[in-house]
């Protein structure tokens, strides 16, 4: 069978030494499984130690470009790196080639061996272009260039990325990392904000990584991540791409970037080849201390009363969660109490969804939550108060910023499609199991998401600590021997 590739058009320039520009975009959208098309916006003149000329095309020769790939328009994304004159953006954006497309701005205004010339004109075309774009990728010098902002505190970054979206892109991320510096990038938009890093690297062999990272980012979004998650795969690659780098002399090189390992088919034979960033959403998620849960998990029943409880605890069952949805006010803190009361007699792990100040307020031993609810949940009194935290996790953002939180446990899922709710995450079967956990070796791991029957054992065999359950026990016949069954599984 021949294989399938998402397609991205590249639009950037030509490094005549292979390092930067469209040869690092190549390398990139290689690594990612991705094809790339290129429309060639200039030949550079440099190398490593100097920027001699920038070579526009013609428009012509740039128009017949643009208007040969729009004849065959395969693209759901766009990646624009050099744009050499305000002709050029006018042209693109009158070929149509952005409409209905996702676009990535890398906003290249200098070279590692020097600057470009015609930088006002540039700007020019770059501010031109930013309604169309979704997400744009400045360093500091660029956002000074374009903004006469520094961007050395956190209240600079975000005047920096509201600028940016002032002008109309949709997401800014502002990369850090130069020199010897801790590789910490800043990402912004209407939705969300946060920093991700990795341990600083040697800037040595590494022409182009600018160039790399917008690439990656286009072409993880060409695999239909989501604009953070694509963000966060980028970041993974050019992490992994620091650890292993060429170099063609003693001055000059790049980075090797790895072959993407998909979760969704992760084979469990070959080594991990990628790490998740430090991801937080506030500096205090770096530090929190949340208790580790006493003893195995193993069987996790998810149920929506206190009476519950008493049906399946019996059993032997360790660890349940409390998942009420139609209940409120006193009567919600009632069946909360009264479940609390029932897992102390029986010696169990009881996490409570949501209701995390009621969890605090009624002593509970735990509270599990969604990474929508970490916006408004104050996690610092939860730790505080002893209680321990499990959070939902569906992606590599999610993933990546549980990790940093270092909760008590992480729940990954859907394994398989779920009943229980509509999700928008695509089901990332025993593979994906298997690929967190070599991300998460020391966090206890709980699989959830459409679990029954023969998939039981595939998921038991992935090496997860607890196997959460909803349906499978509660909408039983008989649910004291589904449980019994499953937990004669796990043994």
């Amino acid at each position: 069978m021949i294989q399938f590739l998402p397609s991205v058009l590249n639009i950037s320039g030509n490094d005549p030494m292979g390092l930067a520009g469209n040869h690092a975009d190549l390398r990139a959208f290689a690594a990612m499984q991705v094809h790339a098309a290129t429309v060639i916006t200039a030949t550079t003149a440099q190398n490593q130690h100097d920027f001699f000329a920038l070579n526009a095309l013609s428009h012509e020769a740039f128009r017949s470009q643009l208007d040969a790939v729009a004849k065959q328009d395969i693209f759901s994304v766009v990646k624009l790196g050099l744009i050499a004159s305000l002709s050029q953006a006018e042209a693109v954006l009158g070929s149509g080639i952005l409409s209905d497309k996702l676009c990535v701005l890398d906003p290249v205004l200098a070279a590692t061996s020097g600057n470009i010339t015609q930088t006002e004109e540039r700007i020019a075309a770059i501010k031109l272009l930013m309604p169309e774009v979704d997400v744009v990728t400045p360093n500091h010098q660029e956002v000074l260039a374009m903004l006469g902002l520094t961007v050395e505190t956190h209240a600079a970054r975000v005047q920096a990325a509201q600028g940016f979206m002032q002008l109309g892109a949709r997401a800014v991320l502002i990369k850090g990392g130069h020199g010897d510096q801790l590789g910490e990038d800043f990402f912004y938009s209407e939705e969300i904000s946060f920093y991700l890093s990795h341990p600083a690297c040697t800037p040595a062999y590494s022409r182009g990584t600018g160039c790399a990272l917008a690439s990656l980012i286009a072409a993880s979004l060409a695999r239909q991540a989501s604009v953070p998650d694509a963000v966060v795969m980028a970041k993974m690659q050019i992490d992994a791409g620091f650890q292993h780098k060429f170099k063609i002399d003693d001055d000059s090189g790049s980075l090797a970037l790895q072959p993407w390992q998909d979760h969704v088919d992760f084979d469990p034979s070959q080594a991990l080849q990628v790490r998740l960033p430090v991801l937080y959403g506030k500096p205090f998620e770096t530090s929190l201390d949340f208790k580790p849960c006493a003893g195995p998990l193993g069987l996790y029943p998810v149920v929506d009363r206190a009476h519950w409880l008493d049906t399946l605890l019996p059993l032997g069952i360790k660890i349940i969660q409390l998942r009420v949805k139609d209940l409120q006010g006193e009567a919600l803190k009632q069946e909360i109490e009264q479940a609390i009361k029932i897992a102390r007699q029986y010696d169990a792990k009881l996490f409570i969804n949501d209701y995390w100040q009621l969890a605090i307020e009624c002593e509970a031993y735990g509270v599990h939550l969604g990474q929508e609810d970490l916006a408004v949940a104050d996690l610092q009194a939860i730790s505080a108060a002893g209680v321990r935290l499990g959070l939902s996790s569906h992606c590599f953002f999610e993933v990546a910023r549980a990790k940093t939180i270092k909760p008590s446990y992480i729940a990954f899922g859907p394994v398989y499609e779920t009943q229980s709710k509509d999700m928008p995450w695509i089901p990332q079967g025993p593979s994906g199991l298997k690929y967190w956990r070599a991300h998460l070796p020391q966090i206890p791991m709980v699989a959830i998401g459409g679990i029954h029957g023969e998939r039981f054992t595939r998921v038991k065999d992935m090496g997860v600590d607890a196997i959460a359950m909803i349906s499978a026990i509660t909408e039983a016949e008989n649910p004291q021997q589904a449980a019994v069954d499953y937990m004669a599984l796990l043994e």
